[in-house]
């Protein structure tokens, strides 16, 4: 008998202890004291690493237009040129007879059609007098008409014999630097010689990396927006940074459909000519302008399966469990993306004591 009601009282204490522990049965104390901080904003000045590479804006590979000998070189290998330059000129000695033979080919062709308009006025004023036959009067009209076609054959000889001169003398098309010369003084080049000097211009100097679409979307809202407000960084081969900031010049026009990345072109000033074309670089990519984000100290974060969510009290103090999207984070702040306004109130301290649908202090 004393075992039976020993048991029955065990069995009564342990469904007593079920009923309070299940959810929504209980009554919970509003003495449950917490500690609590406002939900603020912090600029989310997040930074991506890529690899990059410093492309030349323009590069020129210089030919001749014209034959001769090269007479004399304005540049020195690896030297820095600018636009203008004479880099090579050749002999101009057949090009100069060119022209002056040109210049009296139009001088004959002036003298001709001056005397064919007279001859022409003459026969046509016979002609209007009746003093003429009309076929007299065609044939000077068309001796005239020979004349001025002739006049303008050899204007364009004229100039077409000056440009060759001209082109007697290469010039830099750009500010830049120059490469290795392909030919030096007493050769003979010509249009089929190839390319004499490869000018490439440094200054400013692209950076292009590549970033993911899922990237362009989290930082910025489109590619305008991309262009407008993205600044690339850079670290040089030997890790140390570079001082100069890059703005966003140009996206491609295309995503590349095998990797999902689409290129970016930086435009780096590169006074000191530190970013040499073809070097790889590491980019760190940011806004200019960071986004203002809601942010809560770390101590206010919990997970479970589903995610990280925060307790946010109302204004009765009671407390609601909500889940959030994390942001970027530091040693003092955590931003969150989406789930929380900046001026909530969320339990940064006892989150172990606070419960649901709990009235806290």
């Amino acid at each position: 008998m004393k075992k039976e009601m020993k048991t029955k009282i065990i069995i009564l204490l342990g469904l007593t202890a079920c009923c309070c522990i299940m959810p929504g049965a209980a009554t919970y104390a509003s003495d449950v004291v917490v500690g609590v901080a406002e939900v603020t904003e912090n600029e989310d000045d997040e930074t991506r690493h890529y690899t990059g590479q410093a492309v030349s804006r323009s590069v020129v590979h210089v030919v001749s237009r014209v034959s001769g000998e090269i007479t004399k070189l304005g540049f020195e290998d690896g030297s820095a040129v600018r636009k203008g330059q004479m880099l090579y000129r050749l002999d101009p000695v057949q090009y100069e007879a060119a022209v002056k033979s040109a210049e009296a080919g139009v001088a004959k062709c002036k003298a001709e059609l001056s005397y064919a308009q007279s001859n022409f006025d003459r026969v046509n004023l016979l002609y209007q007098k009746q003093a003429s036959s009309l076929d007299s009067m065609e044939s000077a009209r068309s001796t005239l008409e020979t004349a001025q076609a002739a006049l303008l054959s050899a204007e364009a000889e004229l100039i077409s014999a000056k440009d060759d001169l001209k082109n007697t003398v290469i010039t830099a098309p750009m500010d830049g630097i120059a490469g290795v010369t392909a030919f030096t003084e007493g050769n003979y080049i010509s249009s089929e010689s190839g390319t004499l000097v490869t000018l490439i211009q440094v200054q400013p100097v692209r950076v292009r990396f590549s970033i993911s679409t899922s990237d362009l979307l989290e930082m910025f809202e489109n590619y305008e927006d991309l262009k407008n407000n993205g600044v690339a960084r850079v670290r040089l081969a030997d890790g140390s940074a570079y001082d100069e900031a890059g703005d966003i010049e140009l996206l491609n026009n295309e995503v590349n459909s095998r990797t999902d990345t689409i290129q970016v072109y930086a435009n780096f000033p590169n006074k000191d000519r530190k970013l040499i074309p073809g070097s790889t670089l590491s980019v760190l990519f940011s806004r200019k302008n960071a986004k203002l984000l809601p942010s809560v100290v770390p101590s206010a974060l919990m997970h479970d399966a589903q995610g990280a969510y925060v307790y946010v009290l109302d204004s009765a103090q009671k407390v609601e469990k909500r889940y959030v999207t994390l942001g970027n984070a530091t040693a003092e702040q955590q931003l969150i993306k989406d789930g929380l306004q900046k001026g909530e109130t969320v339990i940064v301290q006892g989150t172990h004591k606070a419960m649901p649908g709990m009235t806290v202090e």
